[in-house]
């Protein structure tokens, strides 16, 4: 048991271990109350308590040996058990050796060779007392490792779902980037200067808001959707009047927390692989409601007619938000995409809602 994993150093540990002992003194001493010399009796109960409580140290550090030794448990419970009864002697032959000292013992037990012979006919009571107090140590010292173990794990598997969670993320933000400095590209090609410069003044905000550090993990709907505007007018600068736009959240759901950046690439992925492409656009509806504890988020865009390339045959879009998806709510989560009967496609996800103030307690 290393030192950093034992307990016993603790001020309540402390105040249990001297309280357990009292107690043991004051239980011994109410057997002495039947006697009518009850006055020797409560000495020899009251060196025998002081002595085993000097001996639950020698324990302790016994205790703590056995354990640094990762000995079996038949062994160290023998070599606990032959020690308690060794310390049991000389516990009750120092009771017997207080009575004697204060010379209330008979002329029969007045010789040392008598005290002994006292001690260990005794010893039973403070040994078996020994062997409790190292089997309570033992079980609270195990059930303290297995807690912090177990703290361990799951810190560990905390630190790989953050790290799973980042490197999924960071694949969203290059990829947007190159999609929008394309644009940006095909408006100065067009020879359309204004459109372009209001395009990077959105790109530069909506990076900054990206990449804000605050923003690595979960972030309310509320600001998700924030962010998602940012991005609708974007795509609104380069493709004008073809795409409309539908944004609808419960109130009810917009304090939810998701991972940042949930919305965006499903919007990306609606906007450039569908209504993009068909030549008299769509609509972008969004829309997010919440029931019975699980935020309902669809995305979906209706065309006039069905482009070439359907956006549900894959890519980097789904494929990242299926695996941040179960990366962060591993089964507690529904995910799909697919074409719409209404000449389009439909992405929906069904979350837990949880709050800032829930995940806090």
């Amino acid at each position: 048991m290393t030192p950093e994993h034992d307990s016993f150093g603790r001020p309540k540990a402390w105040l249990l271990h001297v309280g357990g002992w009292v107690a043991y003194g004051l239980v011994s001493a109410l057997g002495a109350l039947p006697y009518r010399r009850a006055y020797p009796v409560l000495l020899y109960f009251a060196g025998t308590t002081a002595a085993a409580f000097l001996a639950s140290f020698v324990m302790l550090a016994l205790c703590r040996r056995l354990a640094a030794g990762r000995l079996p448990w038949p062994r160290a419970m023998t070599v606990i058990v032959a020690c308690s009864y060794v310390l049991g002697v000389v516990c009750s032959v120092s009771g017997a050796a207080l009575e004697a000292a204060a010379g209330h013992v008979g002329p029969e037990a007045s010789h040392w060779r008598a005290v002994a012979l006292v001690g260990f006919a005794n010893a039973f009571s403070p040994a078996i007392m020994l062997v409790a107090w190292s089997a309570i140590y033992g079980a609270a010292q195990h059930w303290r490792e297995a807690r912090l173990r177990e703290r361990e794990l799951l810190l560990a598997e905390s630190l790989a779902r953050e790290a799973e969670l980042k490197a999924l993320r960071y694949q969203i933000t290059p990829h947007f980037l190159f999609n929008t400095l394309n644009g940006i590209s095909t408006l100065v090609g067009e020879g359309d200067a204004r459109s372009a410069r209001r395009m990077i003044a959105l790109l530069a905000n909506f990076l900054r808001a990206t990449l804000e550090p605050a923003r690595q993990g979960d972030v309310t709907l509320a600001q998700e959707l924030a962010q998602v505007q940012q991005y609708v007018e974007i795509e609104q600068i380069r493709l004008g009047r073809r795409l409309v736009v539908s944004i609808h959240c419960d109130p009810e759901a917009r304090n939810a927390l998701v991972p940042h950046l949930l919305l965006q690439p499903l919007v990306e992925n609606a906007v450039r692989h569908g209504i993009a492409p068909s030549p008299e656009g769509g609509t972008l509806s969004l829309s997010v409601c919440r029931r019975d504890g699980i935020v309902e988020i669809a995305v979906r865009n209706s065309l006039s007619e069905l482009p070439a390339q359907s956006p549900s045959a894959g890519g980097l879009g789904l494929a990242n938000t299926a695996a941040r998806l179960a990366a962060r709510y591993r089964d507690a989560y529904r995910f799909s995409a697919s074409g719409d009967t209404r000449k389009g496609w439909l992405a929906t996800m069904e979350i837990p809602h949880q709050t800032a103030t829930e995940l806090a307690t």
